[in-house]
């Protein structure tokens, strides 16, 4: 989805590079891709959550456009705010359904183009959420964590035939993403957890616009990761990089942490083997 944020300007970023790209966006907002459009974009209207026949159809129509596909970039999503309690069923399916199972789909729909040229990169848009715990928003983090085990997953299943995969995880970027049209709408539901969701609500607000990252940067590496050039060049290529100075502190405290905990509990954890003779 190339319709806002980064996935925009890393469009725009690519264009200006002198890539061919096909902007995608849902069809009630499709025609926030005209700039783009005119800036020499491919435009496709693509819903992530739609069904994998019809995933299918649109990979089929983007590979007629210029004959392949050298990258995807599974950019679409959105953030779900509220306690895990107090989001609805209907609500966590949504967010889930969008996040991971439509990025999976799209995934599947495009990699037979790929695995037939034995060659392409996928993308997926990761998050510091996927390093932490983020009360009031664990359900969006859970999908950002499960994109970084699937993208892992995939790049070993696809290597061996010339392909790759890769978890972008973002930190906090000066984009559109912590404003209404790319999260949901504020939730206290519970008594219990209003002085926690209330909270985290007024630092996200205090928070937007004063993000550290520049997105301007961000998508500038993001076309030298796929072109293996700038900073990215003579590196072998990574399963996952940490994007933003907050996300590799976070998952940096992450490991040592995860590290810590394994050497404190490591009796414990050889104590459930069968005895060695």
């Amino acid at each position: 989805m190339s319709s806002s944020g980064i996935g925009r300007d890393l469009a725009l970023a690519a264009l200006a590079r002198g890539d061919k790209v096909i902007a995608t966006a849902r069809g009630r907002t499709v025609s926030k891709l005209d700039d783009l459009k005119s800036a020499g974009a491919a435009t496709l209207e693509l819903d992530v959550t739609s069904p994998l026949e019809k995933l299918h159809e649109a990979a089929k129509q983007a590979v007629n456009i210029y004959g392949k596909i050298d990258v995807l970039v599974n950019n679409a999503g959105y953030m779900l705010v509220g306690a895990i309690e107090e989001s609805t069923p209907e609500e966590t399916f949504n967010q889930f359904n969008t996040n991971v199972f439509g990025a999976l789909n799209v995934a599947r729909a495009f990699l037979p183009y790929m695995r037939e040229k034995k060659s392409g990169i996928v993308m997926w848009m990761g998050s510091v959420g996927g390093w932490r715990s983020v009360p009031y928003g664990g359900l969006y983090a859970t999908t950002k964590w499960a994109l970084r085990g699937i993208s892992e997953t995939l790049h070993d299943e696809i290597s061996p035939l010339g392909l790759k995969s890769i978890c972008l995880d973002l930190g906090y970027f000066r984009t559109s993403f912590l404003g209404d049209s790319q999260r949901g709408p504020p939730v206290s539901r519970i008594a219990d957890y209003q002085p926690l969701t209330e909270a985290a609500e007024a630092r996200f607000q205090a928070y937007n616009g004063k993000q550290p990252g520049n997105p301007a940067i961000a998508v500038e590496l993001l076309v030298d990761l796929a072109h293996g050039t700038g900073n990215i060049k003579g590196k072998e290529f990574p399963t996952a990089i940490n994007l933003g100075s907050d996300s590799y502190s976070v998952a940096k405290k992450a490991s040592q942490d995860a590290l810590a905990r394994l050497e404190e509990w490591k009796e414990v954890s050889y104590s459930t083997d069968f005895e060695q003779h």
